[in-house]
């Protein structure tokens, strides 16, 4: 008897598997997904199900739904040690829900503990590109931060990331950054940096420095300290100056054991 209710839900769960499918398949998302999660209901641990489910949510904008399915799809794979299989079901979270943090996260961490520092890097300046405004600066830097544990001196990522600090309320946290970055640039890098140090302190100091690195730039003779306390400026003029941003570069870890070698 036992036996025989059991191979009921198997068949009532394929069935309802199958009319998903057909539902699916004929463009019919809001039926399908109603019974996807009604199989999901009876196997919550199915990724096949889940797979097929996340991105009907993510296309319909329940990106939070969507993400949990791609997670518990992704944890699941992970304790089955099928590591490639899992880093394919992130990189479709990533797609589908780019602006949930921890799809990012979870994908460059999978990725340095398969050793793949160079794919990692990249996640996380592409991840970046999806935060931005003041609602996001917390995962920006987040995402930055940790790509400079992987390049610590890429200039980009180091500017992006103490114009972050600074639009955030930490300017010592911005200076500290980009003093220990300045040596090591040249060129129009280093005047932007210049323009950046300037901009946070409004002081002469940073000003004279900037002037320095226009005119080395151009290939023209060190300029004179100017004697005012101040520089005289125009506020138009001033705003102009920093009108020339750079290019957007852009820990719930999902991995507790080491990948296998």
């Amino acid at each position: 008897m036992e036996n025989s209710l059991v191979e009921a839900r198997r068949s009532s769960r394929r069935q309802l598997l199958a009319e998903a499918n057909r539902e699916r398949n004929r463009g019919r998302d809001r039926r399908a997904i109603s019974l996807y999660r009604r199989v999901l209901l009876e196997e919550p641990r199915n990724v096949e199900v889940a797979l097929r489910l996340a991105p009907l949510l993510a296309a319909r904008g329940e990106a939070f739904e969507a993400w949990q399915l791609f997670r518990n799809a992704a944890v699941e794979l992970r304790r089955e040690r099928r590591y490639e299989a899992c880093l394919a079901i992130l990189r479709d979270a990533c797609r589908c829900v780019p602006y949930e943090y921890d799809s990012w996260r979870m994908r460059a961490e999978l990725e340095l503990r398969l050793g793949r520092e160079e794919a990692a890097y990249e996640t996380l300046l592409d991840g970046r590109r999806h935060f931005e405004g003041p609602r996001a600066a917390a995962q920006a830097i987040a995402l930055l931060t940790r790509a400079r544990a992987i390049e610590p001196w890429d200039p980009e990522v180091a500017l992006d990331l103490a114009r972050l600090h600074a639009q955030t309320g930490l300017p010592e946290v911005a200076l500290e950054l980009l003093n220990a970055l300045a040596p090591r640039l040249r060129g129009p890098q280093l005047r932007r940096l210049r323009a950046l140090q300037w901009r946070i302190t409004l002081s002469l100091q940073h000003a004279w420095l900037w002037l320095q690195a226009l005119v080395r730039e151009r290939g023209g003779e060190r300029p004179a300290r100017p004697a005012s306390s101040r520089p005289e400026r125009d506020a138009d003029s001033f705003d102009a100056l920093f009108r020339e941003p750079a290019p957007a570069s852009d820990e719930c870890l999902l991995l507790e054991h080491e990948a296998p070698v």
